[in-house]
């Protein structure tokens, strides 16, 4: 056999192993993305319903764009304000009232950012696995009444609200306590140990759904000081393998933006101090004069 007559048998002998390599690999990754949505549904199929997940969200709607989102809290705020500032007793007092409007607005605009590829306070928080890069994913973030907000787009489609309560809210009661509310709210849930994303903190939480969302409650009062609840859309859920294409590696482990949820702690010794937890976790308590200031910072 001639040299040349060799080195072309070798090459076509490689080109069909690299063919084959790659034909394995295809076949490989849908294996994985099967047996990872047999997981999902049956996970799902185990995970109890509630009706008070819809209710939990109110007026928001998956689907909406970050325009969308933003004019309706721009439009809650202008309304919240709008009687104070008509019974405002002098120019000065209405000048000021119309500032801080127009302030809490402008800090919802300006918290909007789209995660591609920059680095970001988040990447090394705890939100760090709530998002990837260089996918089409953004986010606004919005300051609520006990809370902060954080509402996570893909391709300018809201899918995903990240509430984490403040210290005040639970004021040392611990997970089973928590749980224990929220489940008087939600109705009986499913309780998880694991990791919620691959790589991830080992974490426990408890889920529940309804026919078009997912909501979880994840202590993560271990690793940052806080409870939280996450509801996400089912449907997309189902599509992400498919939506992030571009996986981010893992940086850092680090607690960025901790101290916007947590506080000095002081309130864990007082005995009756979690007497009104589902009070607080549900929204029925508006003026409470130990909470924050809801400037939706």
């Amino acid at each position: 056999m001639t040299s040349r007559l060799k080195r072309v048998l070798v090459g076509v002998l490689a080109s069909a192993f690299v063919v084959g390599l790659l034909a394995w690999s295809a076949g490989d990754a849908d294996a994985q993305r099967r047996r990872r949505r047999g997981r999902q549904e049956r996970a799902a199929e185990r995970t109890p319903h509630s009706d008070a997940i819809a209710p939990a969200l109110g007026d928001i709607e998956w689907g909406w764009t970050k325009r969308q989102l933003i004019d309706h809290f721009t439009r809650k705020v202008r309304a919240e304000y709008q009687p104070r500032i008509n019974k405002a007793r002098d120019a000065m007092t209405e000048d000021r009232l119309r500032h801080e409007r127009d302030q809490r607005i402008r800090r919802i605009r300006n918290s909007y950012i789209e995660f591609r590829g920059q680095t970001t306070g988040y990447d090394s928080g705890f939100l760090r696995d709530e998002f990837t890069h260089n996918n089409g994913e953004s986010m606004v973030r919005v300051r609520g009444e006990n809370y902060e907000d954080y509402y996570f787009f893909i391709n300018d489609r809201l899918w995903k609200l990240y509430r984490a309560f403040d210290a005040s809210v639970f004021q040392g009661a611990d997970w089973e306590q928590f749980g224990q509310a929220l489940q008087a709210r939600f109705g009986p849930a499913r309780e998880r140990t694991g990791t919620l994303v691959e790589g991830g903190d080992r974490r426990t939480w408890l889920e529940w759904q309804d026919e078009t969302t997912r909501a979880r409650a994840i202590d993560n009062n271990t690793f940052y000081g806080f409870y939280c609840l996450v509801f996400e859309e089912k449907a997309t859920l189902a599509r992400l393998d498919e939506l992030r294409r571009n996986h981010r590696p893992r940086g850092r482990r680090g607690h960025a933006l901790v101290d916007a949820v947590t506080g000095d702690g002081d309130e864990a010794s007082n005995p009756d101090a979690n007497a009104d937890i589902v009070d607080r976790i549900t929204g029925n308590i508006r003026n409470r004069q130990d909470a924050p200031d809801n400037d939706m910072d």
